[in-house]
Protein backbone atom coordinates (compact mmCIF):
# COMPACT_ATOMS: atom_id res chain seq x y z
CA UNK A 1 0.00 0.00 0.00
CA UNK A 2 1.32 3.43 -0.90
CA UNK A 3 2.11 5.84 1.95
CA UNK A 4 2.41 8.90 -0.26
CA UNK A 5 4.10 9.92 -3.47
CA UNK A 6 6.82 7.64 -4.76
CA UNK A 7 10.34 8.91 -5.02
CA UNK A 8 12.42 8.17 -8.08
CA UNK A 9 14.66 5.94 -5.93
CA UNK A 10 11.67 3.88 -4.79
CA UNK A 11 10.48 3.45 -8.37
CA UNK A 12 13.97 2.42 -9.46
CA UNK A 13 14.15 -0.14 -6.62
CA UNK A 14 10.84 -1.62 -7.76
CA UNK A 15 12.10 -1.75 -11.34
CA UNK A 16 15.29 -3.54 -10.26
CA UNK A 17 13.27 -6.05 -8.20
CA UNK A 18 10.95 -6.75 -11.14
CA UNK A 19 13.92 -7.15 -13.48
CA UNK A 20 15.26 -9.83 -11.13
CA UNK A 21 11.86 -11.56 -11.11
CA UNK A 22 11.76 -11.33 -14.91
CA UNK A 23 15.19 -12.96 -15.19
CA UNK A 24 14.20 -15.77 -12.80
CA UNK A 25 10.93 -16.42 -14.61
CA UNK A 26 12.63 -16.34 -18.02
CA UNK A 27 15.05 -19.03 -16.81
CA UNK A 28 12.15 -21.03 -15.40
CA UNK A 29 10.29 -20.70 -18.70
CA UNK A 30 13.31 -21.92 -20.65
CA UNK A 31 13.73 -24.92 -18.32
CA UNK A 32 10.03 -25.78 -18.47
CA UNK A 33 10.01 -25.45 -22.25
CA UNK A 34 12.86 -27.94 -22.54
CA UNK A 35 11.24 -30.33 -20.06
CA UNK A 36 7.91 -30.05 -21.86
CA UNK A 37 9.52 -30.79 -25.21
CA UNK A 38 11.26 -33.85 -23.77
CA UNK A 39 8.04 -35.07 -22.16
CA UNK A 40 6.14 -34.63 -25.43
CA UNK A 41 8.82 -36.54 -27.32
CA UNK A 42 8.77 -39.31 -24.69
CA UNK A 43 5.00 -39.63 -24.98
CA UNK A 44 4.99 -39.71 -28.77
CA UNK A 45 7.85 -42.21 -28.86
CA UNK A 46 6.22 -44.58 -26.37
CA UNK A 47 2.88 -44.32 -28.13
CA UNK A 48 4.40 -45.00 -31.56
CA UNK A 49 6.55 -47.83 -30.25
CA UNK A 50 3.54 -49.49 -28.64
CA UNK A 51 1.58 -49.10 -31.84
CA UNK A 52 4.36 -50.70 -33.89
CA UNK A 53 4.77 -53.56 -31.41
CA UNK A 54 1.15 -54.49 -32.04
CA UNK A 55 1.42 -54.51 -35.82
CA UNK A 56 -1.15 -56.92 -37.23
CA UNK A 57 -2.30 -58.08 -33.79
CA UNK A 58 -5.45 -56.03 -33.29
CA UNK A 59 -7.76 -53.40 -34.75
CA UNK A 60 -6.60 -49.81 -35.04
CA UNK A 61 -8.92 -48.75 -32.21
CA UNK A 62 -7.47 -51.43 -29.92
CA UNK A 63 -3.92 -50.48 -30.84
CA UNK A 64 -4.65 -46.84 -30.08
CA UNK A 65 -6.22 -47.74 -26.74
CA UNK A 66 -3.29 -49.93 -25.71
CA UNK A 67 -0.79 -47.29 -26.86
CA UNK A 68 -2.59 -44.61 -24.89
CA UNK A 69 -2.68 -46.78 -21.76
CA UNK A 70 1.03 -47.59 -21.97
CA UNK A 71 1.94 -43.95 -22.58
CA UNK A 72 -0.49 -42.42 -20.07
CA UNK A 73 2.19 -41.41 -17.53
CA UNK A 74 4.23 -39.73 -20.26
CA UNK A 75 1.10 -37.98 -21.51
CA UNK A 76 0.24 -36.74 -18.00
CA UNK A 77 3.80 -35.45 -17.46
CA UNK A 78 3.72 -33.67 -20.83
CA UNK A 79 0.38 -31.98 -20.13
CA UNK A 80 1.39 -30.88 -16.61
CA UNK A 81 4.63 -29.37 -17.90
CA UNK A 82 2.71 -27.69 -20.70
CA UNK A 83 0.36 -26.09 -18.14
CA UNK A 84 3.31 -24.95 -16.01
CA UNK A 85 4.95 -23.50 -19.11
CA UNK A 86 1.78 -21.52 -19.96
CA UNK A 87 1.49 -20.26 -16.37
CA UNK A 88 5.12 -19.10 -16.42
CA UNK A 89 4.59 -17.39 -19.76
CA UNK A 90 1.59 -15.58 -18.28
CA UNK A 91 3.68 -14.48 -15.31
CA UNK A 92 6.35 -13.14 -17.69
CA UNK A 93 3.69 -11.11 -19.50
CA UNK A 94 2.41 -9.74 -16.19
CA UNK A 95 5.90 -8.76 -14.98
CA UNK A 96 6.60 -7.01 -18.30
CA UNK A 97 3.35 -5.04 -17.96
CA UNK A 98 4.33 -4.04 -14.41
CA UNK A 99 7.74 -2.91 -15.66
CA UNK A 100 6.11 -0.81 -18.38
CA UNK A 101 3.87 0.84 -15.78
CA UNK A 102 6.84 1.55 -13.52
CA UNK A 103 8.78 3.08 -16.42
CA UNK A 104 5.86 5.42 -17.03
CA UNK A 105 5.74 6.31 -13.32
CA UNK A 106 9.50 6.90 -13.29
CA UNK A 107 9.19 9.26 -16.26
CA UNK A 108 6.37 11.13 -14.52
CA UNK A 109 8.33 11.38 -11.26
CA UNK A 110 11.39 12.69 -13.14
CA UNK A 111 9.24 15.20 -14.99
CA UNK A 112 7.60 16.47 -11.80
CA UNK A 113 10.98 16.63 -10.01
CA UNK A 114 12.43 18.71 -12.84
CA UNK A 115 9.47 21.01 -12.71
Amino acid sequence: MLQGPLTLGEVEEKIIRLCEVLDEEAERFADLSAQRAEAEADFKYRQARTFVEQAGKASVATKEAVAHLRASNDYRRWRILEAQERATQSKLTSVRAQLDALRTIAANVRKSANG
